[in-house]
């Protein structure tokens, strides 16, 4: 144990757990909201077409705003060991060299077979984990209601004792709903089967389902803490009785106190933050939003139980958690600086804050004057997160070895203007500048959903989320380029990809006809608005959600432009995108590998005829390198 655990009274029930705790909790927070662009996030969301979400503990507890988020769509298919491009946006700021906040972001990802969406916005239950119904979007039995965490994880959190050694500042907190109770949720209604002490503190001290992928932090010198503290790397340790959350109860009630390997993976890559600004919601200084790029894990990384029937995908979904402080309660210093943690022994009168005290500032003709201050103690270390709908990661398709690097170029936003969707955002390209060597792989692929607001702005079949590609010469181009001389795709692939295989290809031949595409010639003979399903200009079919324009390799040299044409709408939302294909290394990079080639090539010769001349001192090549000495 630390040094400065060591010394603190042992027989506390919670100390042994205390132990580890990390930065959720006992950092200071405002109030802030953290939204997930790419992948979709929910922030609850199932296929409500309120502009609020209905439900804010469906599957987890997000604490955000109710009108964020992304409702649900078709799943994605990310292909191993591809390049995601993960973005959000926070509220009240975050990164390096921010004077204002401390926060961290925590990136993690979790699969099993079970994950899923769900049809309803109600919240799961032991006696409804296994419902299903008929999903009317695709003809096809499902579940009924969402799940993210399995129900044995979620069980053992509520039986198990809430952490008494935490320092929960003046909150009364009760005892008879388990580890489900923080500081910051008093836990009146489960939020799906999250455990809310799981949610609230990281690196949690049991085991989770839960694998770390990336901490972005304020201060890097913290980065050794949390590799190390990591389930991908460390052994996590529970009661075999779940009540029981430390190794001395547990024994003394005859119980096992077991050890659960960590993942075996590497531990969480831990790099410092960009700066983004607070009360804003808004862009770093780069004019982008914050970002990562996640390469997606191999299957082989993940155990059987975490892997579909088929044993060729997994069924995942990512979480972004985000963990904003101030300087008012020294939260990190048992971190920091190796002294005492700020635990139970601060609760009550000896808390550092407050809830909401009036404070004496000054006086006024001799009557002393007092500020009421907005603290609540409870969101006084509080955690925001966001999580994607459920998606898939699959093994590559053939012909693409492991060795190649592939890229995902996917779509983020919702059908709207930029107040109606916001704190989510309008369409876009992600990455919408991608920067790749010759023989570079891009899997092009996007979902939406027809759940959107009908009120929302927009082109094409109201509420509903389409995209395609067509090329531009240049950015700001806004009519494509003529299919005959554009140069991104194959022509067979241009066409398909500017009009995303509507209903298979399959015209209408007459004016009655379903499930197929108008042409030109009914259009004049018969009025067709945009809302009509056959309206493949508007990109209408009502199977077009999702889209997986394939895997491409990309390799002729060039800088390749691209727009949706339904959603790229001049002066009031632009959906473009560009890719810059180059050589491995930039021209001065070839010059310099030229010269050292040649160089290489000529210190060879040299060095061959030295020892040429030296063992043959009477031949001709001695005259020339006889007196060369290496």
């Amino acid at each position: 144990l630390p040094p400065h655990i060591r010394k603190r009274r042992s027989m506390r029930i919670s100390h042994t757990l205390t132990i580890t705790l990390v930065l959720a909790s006992l950092l200071l927070v405002i109030h802030a909201d953290v939204y997930l662009h790419n992948p979709r996030g929910s922030n609850n969301r199932c296929r409500e077409t309120n502009a609020n979400r209905q439900n804010e503990d469906r599957l987890f507890d997000s604490e955000n705003n109710a009108k964020g988020g992304y409702a649900a769509g078709p799943a994605l298919t990310y292909y191993e060991d591809s390049l995601l491009h993960i973005e959000w946006t926070s509220q009240h700021g975050c990164g390096i060299g921010h004077t204002k906040v401390d926060c961290e972001i925590v990136l993690q990802y979790m699969c099993h077979p079970k994950i899923r969406d769900g049809l309803v916005t109600g919240t799961v239950t032991e006696e409804t984990m296994n419902d299903m119904e008929l999903d009317d979007e695709t003809g096809e039995q499902a579940y009924t209601y969402g799940m993210h965490e399995p129900f044995t994880y979620w069980d053992k959190c509520n039986q198990r004792d809430r952490n008494g050694g935490l320092w929960i500042a003046d909150q009364n907190r009760r005892n008879d709903r388990g580890a489900r109770v923080t500081r910051q949720d008093n836990a009146n209604a489960p939020d799906g089967f999250e455990c809310g002490e799981e949610r609230d503190y990281y690196p949690y001290w049991h085991p989770t389902p839960w694998r770390d992928i990336a901490v972005l932090t304020a201060d890097a010198n913290r980065c050794d803490y949390f590799k190390s503290e990591s389930q991908n790397v460390k052994s996590k340790n529970e009661c075999s009785l779940p009540k029981y959350n430390n190794a001395k109860e547990c024994r003394d009630n005859d119980g096992e106190w077991k050890s659960v390997s960590g993942w075996g993976v590497p531990a969480p890559e831990c790099i410092v933050n960009g700066f983004s600004r607070d009360n804003h919601l808004g862009n770093t200084k780069t004019g982008y939003t914050n970002s990562y790029g996640w390469v997606i894990p191999p299957l082989s990384q993940l155990n059987s139980d975490e892997i579909d029937s088929s044993g060729d995908t997994a069924t995942c979904v990512f979480r972004i958690r985000y963990n904003i402080s101030t300087a008012d309660v020294d939260g990190w210093r048992h971190v920091d600086r190796n002294a005492d943690m700020l635990d139970s022994d601060y609760n009550g009168e000896q808390s550092p804050v407050r809830q909401n005290p009036v404070v004496p500032y000054g006086s006024i003709e001799g009557q002393e004057r007092h500020l009421r201050l907005a603290i609540n103690t409870a969101q006084f270390g509080r955690t925001f997160q966001d999580r994607s709908h459920m998606f898939k990661i699959s093994k590559r398709p053939d012909g693409i070895a492991a060795g190649h690097r592939l890229f995902n170029l996917n779509v983020r936003g919702k059908r709207g203007n930029i107040v109606q969707v916001y704190p989510a955002v309008e369409y876009d390209f992600v990455p919408n500048d991608l920067r790749i060597n010759a023989g570079d792989y891009v899997h092009f692929q996007w979902t939406g959903s027809d759940f959107n607001p009908q009120g929302n702005d927009g082109e094409g079949t109201n509420g509903s989320d389409r995209s395609n590609v067509v090329q531009i010469t240049n950015s700001r181009d806004n009519i494509p380029t003529p299919l005959s001389d554009q140069n991104l795709f194959s022509p067979a692939k241009a066409l398909w990809m500017a009009h995303i295989n509507q209903y298979d290809g399959k015209n209408c031949k007459t004016v009655d006809e379903q499930n197929c595409c108008y042409t030109e010639i009914l259009e004049e003979t018969e009025a067709i608005n945009d809302q009509d399903p056959r309206n493949c200009k508007y990109l209408n079919d009502p199977d077009a959600e999702y889209f997986d324009g394939g895997v491409v390799q990309m390799q002729e040299l060039g800088v390749y432009n691209f727009m949706s044409t339904r959603n790229n709408n001049f002066s009031n939302r632009s959906q473009k995108g560009k890719i810059t294909v180059g050589t491995l290394l930039p021209v001065w990079g070839i010059i310099v590998a030229s010269v050292a080639g040649l160089a290489f090539i000529a210190a060879t010769v040299v060095a061959g005829g030295v020892y040429f001349a030296q063992t043959h001192p009477q031949s001709s090549v001695a005259n020339i390198f006889g007196n060369v000495r290496i």
